[in-house]
């Protein structure tokens, strides 16, 4: 069943107002019409089963059934904060497949070695697009949130937000760093992560330094290298395989 996340503000009563670009996708894209079935999330972890009962070409109204609560959601909320890669596409990559795998949220940051750089215009539109990306992803997945979004800040702002979590990790290439099984076992049972992921040549080793004194642990994956935009699903992946979800 097609599902739509909206805003609470759209539900009034028993009915739910969906915006144009939803009536599009409904009247172009699934050739939908009166009567025809879809789902409503709100974000809060809520679903509503719904029938559409008009559809016009900027808007569309469906009437809403009992809500139920999903229990679609990590039992761990993981934040990833990707560092900008060259090129858009794999940071959209990352959102994507993130929300699909489970992530919470997602924080796009500035390190020394990033190539982009997001600012005034640009950063808006960039934004307006990667949460239509994370909508997408998140009705898809039957997710019960869609993530959140950060795209401003530099890499010291994401460390200060380091200690905010349960345990914060970084991705790091180095030899001698731990696999994730040793750091879970020292670090037991967390209700929130952070996931740290370099751009695609990899943090600096002052950045790296500078991770360790705000108490974010190295830790790696594994003897192959991997692209930035796989190293954090891969990430995500192992972290939800080795916790209680």
């Amino acid at each position: 069943m097609t599902r739509f996340f909206v805003r609470p503000d759209q539900i009034v009563h028993d009915f739910v107002l969906l915006d144009a670009d939803d009536a599009h996708h409904l009247r172009t894209v699934l050739h939908a019409q009166a009567g025809d079935r879809l789902s409503v999330l709100d974000g809060s972890g809520r679903e509503w089963p719904a029938t559409l009962t008009e559809l016009g070409k900027t808007k569309a109204i469906a009437q809403l059934g009992e809500p139920v609560l999903l229990g679609t959601e990590p039992a761990v909320k993981i934040t990833v904060a990707q560092a900008l890669p060259k090129m858009a596409e794999k940071l959209e990559q990352v959102l994507q497949r993130g929300t699909e795998i489970g992530s919470s949220a997602f924080w796009a940051f500035e390190s020394e070695r990033s190539l982009t750089h997001l600012t005034g215009e640009r950063q808006a539109k960039r934004k307006i697009r990667w949460e239509t990306i994370l909508k997408t992803a998140a009705e898809q997945a039957h997710r019960a949130i869609q993530p959140a979004l950060q795209i401003s800040g530099t890499y010291p702002d994401v460390l200060r937000a380091a200690k905010t979590f349960d345990l914060a990790l970084l991705a790091d290439m180095a030899a001698d760093v731990p696999r994730l099984q040793t750091v879970l076992a020292e670090n037991p049972a967390p209700k929130s992560i952070l996931v740290i992921i370099g751009p695609e040549s990899g943090l600096t080793p002052k950045e790296v330094l500078a991770a360790h004194k705000n108490g974010v642990h190295s830790i790696s994956l594994g003897p192959r290298t991997l692209r930035t935009e796989t190293a954090a699903m891969v990430q995500v992946a192992q972290i939800l395989y080795a916790l209680p979800d």
